[in-house]
């Protein structure tokens, strides 16, 4: 009996081994008269077969993880096959998508442009913009690639949707940024001309009125020569704002160009203190330093920096109106100070403390001018291989600080 049973297993084991090779080698002819594409790799474990099969799975799982949209339409506009990407961007689940008209997610395509893309009845590989809309309202911008696909059934149309989301906001922000370029252009231009153009009457005015008030061939009366004082003030107000005007367009220009010389920092601020005594004469404006403080500068530039700070921390302090300022020698640098004890900043404003137009304001001090000096100021600075910098609190004043490199300190070790 048990004879039997093991001729029976091995007659079951020699039918089944028989069948496995018939399918061998129908695969085998299959592959050999070209009705299946297959090949084969040999390695570590032998020779391996691939065919269609395999790679078509590969290739499915790859449309499937890949995070741009895949849809499949038949003839129709049906939509016959879509990945996962596709849709996430509509937020419908695939059952309810597929069986669908291609047209109910796409705002511009319809049969009739699908026509118009054809050629011959054939639709070469075609690209074009359009927007998705998406369950909840929302509009997609979308790149969708169009292409033939041959199935068994007949011929589809394989599409790739693309979210250009970031690349719209990304291009949004870029003609933003260069409007915004254009029209700082077209205002650094306007301030450029309207300043050269108010330059040569502001001078010649400013000229009249000097020798009139200096004429003693004519007798006036009090009140006009007040008045004529007061209108040399303003006028001298207004050359600074035109100054300022011009020095801001040539530094948008890159032409703030100027002569260089040692610069004895000591007489520097001693001529800028007592200059500043004499126009605020109701401050208490003192200046202390150390010895044999030079610097390779321009020393107007220089001067027009430090009576900006003064002048600041003139505007600033209406209530304490002592200001200090001092020079000293650090290493292979020389600091500039001007202290007050005026209103102060918080941290908010001191990061635009040197932005162009920005001026300290707040609910008790309001000042005048158009928020030009800091600005002009840095950027003189900073043609020194200088850095400008600002301590301050709120309501316990300000403390400016110019750094210059000492004569023959370079650039590089300043930084």
């Amino acid at each position: 009996m048990s004879k039997d049973l093991d001729l029976q297993a091995q007659s079951n084991e020699l039918s089944e081994l028989r069948r496995e090779l018939e399918e061998a080698n129908d695969t085998l002819n299959a592959i050999r008269t070209g009705m299946v594409d297959a090949f084969v790799v040999h390695g570590e474990e032998g020779h391996q077969l691939y065919t269609l099969k395999s790679t078509d799975h590969t290739f499915r799982i790859l449309v499937e993880k890949m995070q741009e949209g895949a849809i499949t339409l038949n003839k129709d506009g049906l939509i016959l096959y879509c990945n996962p990407c596709f849709a996430d961007l509509t937020k419908v689940s695939i059952d309810k998508i597929i069986g669908k008209p291609f047209d109910y997610f796409i705002k511009g395509y319809t049969q009739d442009r699908l026509a118009s893309m054809t050629i011959n009845g054939k639709l070469n590989d075609y690209k074009m913009e359009d927007i998705l809309l998406a369950l909840d309202g929302t509009q997609i911008p979308v790149l969708l690639s169009f292409t033939n696909l041959d199935l068994e059934d007949g011929t589809a149309l394989s599409i790739i949707c693309t979210d250009l989301t970031t690349q719209k906001a990304a291009q949004q922000k870029e003609a933003d940024i260069n409007a915004q370029k254009r029209v700082i252009k077209q205002k650094d231009e306007f301030m450029s001309i309207a300043s050269h153009e108010l330059k040569t009457p502001l001078t010649s005015l400013k000229a009249y009125l000097q020798l009139m008030s200096r004429d003693n061939n004519y007798d006036l009366p009090l009140t006009f020569k007040n008045f004529m004082g007061k209108a040399e003030l303003a006028l001298n107000r207004l050359h600074t704002l035109v100054d300022d005007l011009l020095d801001a367009s040539k530094i948008q220009a890159g032409k703030l160009n100027f002569h260089r010389t040692i610069v004895d920092i000591n007489k520097l601020i001693e001529n800028c203190t007592e200059n500043a005594s004499h126009i605020f004469q109701n401050y208490e404006i003192g200046c202390s330093y150390t010895n044999n403080l030079q610097v390779l500068g321009n020393l107007e530039r220089l001067e027009q920096v430090v009576m900006n700070l003064i002048n600041n921390a003139v505007k600033y302090s209406p209530v304490n109106k002592k200001i200090s300022v001092s020079a000293k020698s650090e290493g292979k640098f020389i600091r500039i100070s001007v202290l007050d004890h005026g209103i102060g900043m918080n941290e908010d404003q001191q990061e635009k403390i040197f932005d162009r137009f920005y001026r300290v304001n707040n609910n008790n001090h309001t000042v005048g001018g158009l928020g030009m000096g800091l600005y002009i100021s840095k950027e003189i600075v900073k043609e020194h291989n200088g850095i400008i910098q600002v301590q301050s609190n709120l309501n316990q004043g300000s403390t400016f600080h110019i750094i210059l490199p000492a004569v023959n300190t370079t650039a590089d070790e300043l930084l």
